[in-house]
């Protein structure tokens, strides 16, 4: 008896943490805002002949073209922000550029299924080589349909984390 007790009461804890923070203060509530910024990146050779990556205002895109979506996750409440998560679908007409996706500071996942189920980020799968032996693989760039951050630290009130993540229009 005093174990299912227990363990109830353990399971209830993390749920009652976060209500006992909106019921006991109001003003020790978190609140996390996504921004989401899109530019375009270009590279331009110098006159002395190096070249330079910048970033542009997205006005017109074309075929070719490479966009830079930064997402800032912003703790715009009181108290501290525990797991924050920060989740953006793969723009439509756009592959995943997989190299560019960053990862420090977070749990990174993806979906390949407009984000009903989630993969470690990057997802694999297995496939059957022509000798017969299975082989794990990284899925093709195009198979992406979101991808999800969960961050590892927990973001203080005012402050701010950004991840990033490049995809090619097609």
């Amino acid at each position: 008896m005093i174990r299912q007790r227990f363990v109830r009461t353990f399971r209830g804890a993390v749920a009652l943490a976060a209500a006992a923070v909106a019921l006991g203060a109001a003003a020790e509530a978190p609140r996390v805002d996504v921004r989401v910024d899109v530019a375009r990146e270009v590279v331009r050779t110098t006159d002395d002949g190096r070249r330079d990556v910048v970033l542009e205002p997205v006005e017109v895109v074309h075929p070719g073209d490479v966009l830079v979506y930064t997402l800032r996750a912003r703790n715009e409440g009181d108290g501290l922000a525990y797991r924050a998560r920060i989740e953006d679908p793969i723009p439509a007409g756009t592959v995943l550029l997989p190299d560019s996706v960053e990862l420090a500071g977070a749990v990174t996942l993806a979906s390949l299924d407009g984000g009903r189920t989630w993969l470690p980020f990057p997802a694999m799968r297995e496939r059957t080589a022509e000798d017969g032996r299975t082989v794990r693989e990284p899925v093709p760039a195009d198979a992406y349909t979101h991808l999800r951050w969960t961050l590892g630290e927990p973001l203080a009130p005012g402050q701010a984390h950004a991840v990033r993540f490049k995809v090619r229009v097609m």
